[in-house]
């Protein structure tokens, strides 16, 4: 009993295993193939047969059209232009006849030919039918017997027709052939996706190697700043810092002197027309102004403005006035060359400083960092967005193999009974 019972259930192991079968997605169509050979050779004999009764068919047709091709008229006696008549549309009618004939030649018995073949004689069977009514009928009025024959054998090609749609549409046979250019779409899919991966991971090697020439570059930059000579560039730009502020706190003296007194010396300019140019270059840049003034001939101008000041000859009020007689004794000649000299002083240090700076070719080098830097973002932004598209476009193919193989089995369970697992 023991025995019996272990033979039971290694008989129900067996056929479990049997039951799901790994295929690999190159071996597959072959087994598809293989698997509906039987139905594909049922399929190819009803087809022979239909289309040997189609050839049968096709010669009692021609037979046909030439037994009233040279049929004659059992009254030969009716008007000459009724004959006439009749006989136009005898020839067009057996012209339309031959050519919808000459179509019937199916030498092909490929299952997407015929088919497509099938679709055609609708399309054939329709214009002829359209094209020879008129023809047919007055005919039928003088040889009824020999269009009647061909009007069978049209009818007669109908009926094998829709037998051979049948055939060709039958459920099993579709699913077997879907599932055939399922198998053949999967192997393109599969070929696309390793073309994929390969652009794949050269575009996550392009990326990477972006971000490691960033790395070295930002490396390069630390050590850079670290270095002696990045530190003598950081000094000079201080001391050229240190030394700008204290020129500018001077100035700021000249810049206020002349904002104040902006007011009359405009009302002098516009009586003292020796000094009208010189005053309005002072207004609009009076640290240039003073710097090209090599006579000091502001000190002029600014004397006879004083004198017009104390004298109310310029109109303005008392409050104003004494600021600006404040500032004129300020500008005196000595504070004024004091400050020429400053200025040309601190433009030769500037001037120094800035050589000593270039020198250094920091700034130049750091120009070069920068754009090394800007370079490898730029790397970097392209290839993530390369990498990304191409990451996306890999996974919906990958969920679109998944899903197709997915079906693949699911057909050949429904076709066959069998279930099988695609092995891509």
């Amino acid at each position: 009993m023991l025995e019996f019972l272990k033979k039971i259930f290694k008989s129900e192991d067996e056929q479990a295993t049997k039951k799901l079968t790994q295929m690999s997605l190159q071996n597959l169509e072959e087994w598809l193939n293989e698997r509906s050979k039987p139905l594909m050779e049922e399929v190819r004999q009803r087809i022979e047969e239909i289309l040997m009764k189609m050839g049968e068919e096709l010669q009692r047709a021609r037979f046909n059209v030439e037994a009233l091709e040279k049929a004659k008229l059992q009254n030969p006696n009716i008007p000459f232009k009724a004959k006439q008549y009749m006989e136009g549309n005898r020839k067009a009618y057996i012209k339309s006849v031959n050519s919808f004939l000459g179509h019937m030649e199916i030498n092909n018995k490929d299952y997407f030919y015929l088919a497509g073949f099938c679709k055609l004689f609708d399309e054939l069977i329709g214009d002829l039918n359209k094209g020879t009514l008129r023809s047919y009928m007055i005919l039928q009025e003088f040889f009824a017997h020999e269009t009647g024959r061909i009007a069978q054998n049209l009818k007669n090609f109908d009926g094998l027709f829709k037998e051979l749609k049948n055939i060709l549409n039958s459920e099993k046979l579709v699913a077997v052939n879907m599932a055939r250019e399922k198998v053949q779409s999967l192997k393109a899919k599969a070929k696309q996706k390793i073309n994929l991966g390969v652009d794949l991971k050269n575009a996550e090697a392009s990326l990477k190697l972006a971000n490691e020439e960033k790395n070295s570059t930002i490396a390069d930059i630390e050590k850079f700043s670290k270095g002696d000579e990045h530190s003598s560039f950081l000094k000079l730009n201080e001391e050229r810092k240190i030394k700008a502020k204290s020129f500018y706190e001077d100035q700021s003296q000249i810049l206020h002197s002349f904002s104040v007194l902006e007011r009359p010396l405009r009302k002098y300019s516009h009586i003292a027309f020796e000094h009208e140019e010189i005053i309005l270059d002072y207004l609009n840049k009076p640290i240039e102004a003073l710097a090209n003034d090599k006579n000091l001939m502001v000190l002029e101008a600014l004397k006879n403005l004083e004198k017009l000041l104390q004298e109310n000859k310029l109109k303005i009020d008392d409050k104003k006035k004494e600021k600006s007689l404040e500032e004129i004794r300020k500008l005196s000649r000595e504070f004024l060359e004091q400050f020429i000299r400053r200025y040309f002083s601190f433009k030769s240090e500037i001037q120094e400083t800035e050589s000593k700076k270039s020198m250094t070719g920091d700034a130049e080098k750091l120009r070069d960092f920068n754009k090394q830097l800007e370079e490898a973002n730029l790397r970097i932004e392209k290839n993530t967005e390369e990498f990304e598209k191409l990451n996306g476009d890999f996974d919906k193919l990958r969920n679109s193999i998944e899903n197709l193989g997915a079906e693949i089995e699911n057909d050949v369970k429904n076709i066959f009974g069998e279930e099988v697992k695609v092995i891509i």
